[in-house]
């Protein structure tokens, strides 16, 4: 959508999900909302609270929460291509395995019937729903160990890389994979303090530090693209000449397999496996999805980083400073 206007601002009239109607039988609501991942493969399609603040008070159209089949009538899902492209877990081990569908999901005058409906209206209630409730710091604690474990899969990729094709006592080398497992334990120090300073929260279940948990949702988006640059570094053209599971087994081509392509470590066939993962990983579409993902799964990297900066309680580090340019300059010695 055009950025530089409002969203009701769209050529052709606003395209953001909103409510137009309220019925005895429900809400009515058109418009589109993204990203709906997994949701052609679902059952059920939930709609968290996205408060606008084009809106005060009570009477926001799009402050809502609710879950609806993903069958009911004036709603459908545009998806983009699939980056499981129907080969082999041989030839894309994560494409034919790990494809997340993702969409754009339109509502055209969809009814959502008041039972299925959870809060709508208030925009003070929809925003407290993450601000008084402790449901930030469990999701970030959730997906910064889906990052702790992806670090260490790339990281194990990258090793057995670099060993397979001789190259990992080079000092270089090692500073590139000591650079990535670096990146991996911070990951793990980060989940570790997390969960050492938590706190009880509402109802007294406990939730992981706040301040931890935002200084670490800003780590991932910036050292995954740089793991998997690494990773291309360190595959170099080796993953950009790759055979398919049908040439590897192709009787005509066994013998020139072990011979053309074998490592250091691995023979020909094994090494051919282990590239098509770092390929996977690095390089094909669903390897580029990823990155993406990573990106922006937090939110705009920028903007995390300032609000937070902005928010944080700065007093104790400008005071210190202070306090110490208020000391009485000593004597000079002489």
């Amino acid at each position: 959508m055009n950025r530089s206007v409002h969203p009701d601002q769209q050529a052709g009239g606003a395209v953001a999900l909103r409510v137009i109607d309220e019925t005895d039988s429900g809400l009515v609501l058109s418009g589109a909302r993204i990203l709906a991942t997994l949701a052609p493969a679902s059952d059920e399609l939930f709609v968290a609270p996205a408060p606008s603040r084009s809106y005060a008070g009570a009477g926001n159209p799009r402050a809502f929460a609710f879950a609806i089949p993903v069958a009911t009538p004036g709603l459908r899902f545009i998806c983009r291509e699939s980056f499981d492209i129907g080969r082999s877990s041989f030839d894309h081990p994560l494409g034919s395995r790990f494809e997340e569908m993702d969409c754009t999901a339109v509502f055209d005058r969809v009814l959502v019937p008041w039972e299925r409906v959870f809060l709508y209206g208030d925009q003070e209630y929809c925003a407290a729903l993450v601000r008084d409730t402790n449901v930030f710091n469990h999701a970030i604690h959730q997906f910064l160990t889906k990052n702790w474990a992806k670090a260490e899969f790339v990281l194990g990729v990258a090793t057995l890389v670099a060993e397979a094709i001789g190259i990992a006592e080079a000092l270089h080398v090692q500073r590139l994979l000591g650079e990535m497992l670096h990146a991996t334990l911070t990951l793990r120090a980060f989940i570790r303090a997390a969960e050492a300073d938590a706190t009880p929260g509402p109802g007294g279940v406990w939730a992981p530090d706040t301040q931890t948990l935002l200084t670490a949702r800003s780590l991932f988006p910036e050292v995954y693209p740089r793991m998997v640059e690494t990773l291309q570094i360190l595959g170099s053209s080796g993953l950009a000449n790759i055979p398919s599971q049908a040439s590897v087994e192709s009787p005509a081509l066994v013998e020139d397999i072990e011979r053309f392509y074998q490592g250091a470590t691995l023979g020909g066939t094994e090494r051919i496996r282990l590239f098509r993962l770092a390929w996977d990983i690095a390089c094909s579409s669903f390897g580029g999805r990823q990155v993406l993902y990573e990106r922006y799964f937090a939110g705009d990297f920028y903007r995390n980083v300032a609000v937070h900066y902005v928010n944080h309680d700065k007093r104790p580090y400008t005071r210190r400073v202070e306090a110490f340019l208020a000391r009485e300059p000593s004597p000079p010695v002489t």
